[in-house]
């Protein structure tokens, strides 16, 4: 039976995931079609031209070397599979949109890497080597069973695993745009802390570290925000609701970089990390 934090952590994903349902039915995150359309923008905006000042690229490389093997779980287009690939002996993506390995395949192909191979499925389903090191960017916030998931990271790593995922929420930033369109607040989602239970529950112990990154968000023009925003909002696409959206944007987005942003310079990230094994030695 799941413990009191792993229950807590399914209610938390699933009532959140239900509701991005209601409102896009069959267009949800946990679709890969749902990656599959955003495979171009999500590689152009997490490039792996970003990953190399990234805090948590920096852990990694601390952590590896030239005889590392490497999983990257959720590994979308490769933004720290690529960047991580030049420096250890191999590197396994993981992911279940083939839109977004296509990326990560192509693009090592244009950088002559030759260590990286790429797995399409479900992280909790495929079957691959165990490896040195086992990570995952942005991704267990959308699994409900967490517990699983991190098991199999546990068990999938030799040396140590690691988890990267917001110290904040960024509901904080869209509450009140979701306030205004659907009337009252988003379903609260897991957070890292969540997670750092999850683990406990499961006899390991984790290391955390709370770290500052850039807000990477930028768009080309008031538009471009506008589509983006009305994808995580969960809005129709109507001329209404677009000419809408587009005038609280303008109001509220900065110049920055050649283009715009959000008002913040600097988000919190949370690292989260444990020896491999970690279950066996403190269950």
């Amino acid at each position: 039976m799941p413990g009191p934090a792993a229950t807590r952590w399914r209610k938390l994903v699933t009532a959140r995931l239900a509701e991005t349902e209601k409102l896009h039915p069959g267009r949800g995150p946990l679709a890969p079609a749902f990656w599959d359309s955003r495979a171009k923008r999500f590689a152009s905006r997490m490039s792996v031209a970003t990953a190399a000042g990234d805090p948590f690229y920096r852990r990694l490389r601390k952590a590896t070397g030239r005889r590392t093997t490497v999983i990257d779980v959720g590994s979308g287009p490769g933004r720290f599979t690529l960047t991580l690939a030049p420096h250890v002996a191999a590197v396994t993506a993981v992911d279940s949109s083939g839109a977004m390995l296509d990326i990560c395949r192509r693009q090592a192909r244009a950088m002559g890497l030759t260590n990286v191979t790429c797995v399409q499925g479900r992280w909790e389903e495929v079957d691959v080597p165990a490896a040195d090191v086992v990570f995952s960017s942005y991704v267990v916030t959308l699994v409900a069973d967490a517990a699983r998931f991190l098991t199999k990271m546990d068990a999938c790593a030799t040396e140590r695993a690691y988890l990267y995922l917001g110290a904040y929420t960024a509901d904080a930033i869209m509450d009140p745009l979701w306030r205004h369109f659907h009337g009252t607040s988003r379903k609260s989602g897991a957070t890292y802390l969540d997670a750092a239970d999850v683990l406990r529950e499961l006899g390991i112990e984790p290391e955390v570290e709370v770290v500052e990154v850039p807000a990477r968000a930028r768009f080309k023009t008031v538009a471009a925000a506008a589509k983006d925003y009305r994808d995580q909002l969960c809005l129709a696409d109507t001329p209404e609701v677009r000419k809408e959206l587009r005038g609280l944007l303008a109001d509220w987005l900065i110049p920055r970089d050649g283009g715009l942003g959000v008002p913040l310079k600097t988000v919190p990230a949370a690292i989260i990390s444990w020896p491999a094994g970690g279950r066996s030695r403190t269950g």
